[in-house]
């Protein structure tokens, strides 16, 4: 998915922030039979409403390693974590975002640090596929269904 041309910047017209899960960006660029539809069109929905599109620093690498093991090519790989960048940020994980992990009521400490890291961006919500993983979190959590029903 390319949305911006070469040269251009990521400016931004919404108020509206969103920190996109993994499981959303590889149900895309995987072509994930079963998810594939309802997380391209949300993040279609974001980007027409020219939403600011977030993924956690922590996460890229978990892309990029899904990504080359479902393609069988880590230059592939590569290749496409070059085109998120095109659209999406990077939010940074700082010592701020693991201390509040550490001490958040979520069961899964690689989430509660997603959890953290929205709360840094400011995120409006949370776009992900497994809103179970996000019992107890900070943010607003919604599925691409909801985000589609929603807005």
């Amino acid at each position: 998915m390319k949305i911006l041309k070469n040269g251009e910047t990521k400016g931004f017209v919404s108020n509206m922030t969103v920190l996109v899960d993994t499981n959303i960006l590889i149900d895309i660029y995987a072509n994930r039979k079963d998810f594939i539809e309802n997380s391209l069109n949300a993040l279609k929905l974001a980007i027409s409403q020219y939403a600011r599109l977030y993924i956690s620093c922590s996460s890229i690498t978990d892309f990029h390693y899904n990504l080359s093991k479902s393609l069988h090519s880590k230059e592939k790989a590569k290749e496409l974590v070059i085109d998120l960048l095109k659209w999406v940020r990077l939010a940074k994980v700082d010592d701020n975002c693991i201390y509040s992990a550490i001490s958040s009521n979520m069961n899964d400490f690689e989430d509660a640090v997603i959890d953290a890291v929205a709360t840094n961006v400011g995120a409006d919500f949370i776009l992900t596929r497994n809103k179970k993983d996000f019992i107890n979190a900070n943010n607003k959590v919604l599925s691409p269904e909801e985000y589609l029903q929603q807005y």
